[in-house]
């Protein structure tokens, strides 16, 4: 059985369409596997995974696949009973009170029979768009989810994702995230930090290097 070492989530997923999103649930599978791992991390990857399934594969199998209605039909039935469990343990282990006296163990019974059931979904929904585009188009939809997963939102959501909505509910869990100091197991894009101006240092309290004797100051 896998680990989440085996899988580190800290870095971007990478190759082809069919290896990437299988790594993705050997990371839920591991995750819930780990005794050790917090249920919280579980709710984090599988609701940034779903979130950038939809928003980067469902176009395509739409457009490319024959009967692509029908597999992402299949899809979302499986998704709204993983959402919803993943909702219950949210609840669980941020202290709900009315969520307190369910079994902790079930629940990670109940998502890892959840997890397996929508990889066998998936998988076959991948197949197909594997077998329908050519070699460079599957990369880039691998590459495009992996950009999805790294913007992705990281609680449950019971809505479909158009654009606007994953941004927003992205932007709205990861304050959320801040706020609670929640450890997000998702990959994230790096960011080149750019050091403030004595106005950006001065207003947000801060020293700046040119400040005399480390106080800040405004610019003249």
């Amino acid at each position: 059985m896998p680990t989440a070492e085996d899988h580190p989530t800290s870095t971007q997923l990478t190759g082809d369409l069919k290896t990437v999103l299988g790594r993705a649930h050997e990371t839920s599978l591991a995750l819930l596997n780990d005794k050790g791992a917090s249920r919280l991390d579980v709710v984090a990857w599988l609701s940034a995974h779903v979130a950038a399934f939809e928003q980067s594969i469902y176009p395509i199998a739409r457009r490319r696949l024959p009967d692509g209605a029908a597999l992402l039909a299949e899809d979302r039935e499986v998704v709204a009973r993983l959402v919803h469990t993943l909702r219950v343990a949210e609840r669980m282990h941020t202290g709900d009170v009315l969520a307190s006296n369910l079994s902790g163990q079930r629940l990670t019974d109940r998502l890892l029979e959840l997890v397996n059931e929508h990889s066998r979904v998936q998988q076959r929904l991948v197949a197909r768009l594997a077998d329908a585009l050519d070699p460079a188009e599957a990369d880039s939809l691998a590459k495009e989810y992996g950009e999805a997963l790294a913007h992705a939102p990281t609680r449950p959501h019971p809505h479909l994702h158009n654009r606007m909505l994953f941004r927003l509910d992205a932007l709205r869990d990861r304050l959320l995230d801040t706020m609670d100091g929640r450890h997000v197991p998702v990959p994230r894009v790096a960011r080149t930090y750019i050091a403030p101006g004595r106005w950006g240092s001065y207003l947000l309290g801060q020293p700046h290097p040119d400040a005399e004797l480390g106080q800040p100051r405004p610019p003249r």
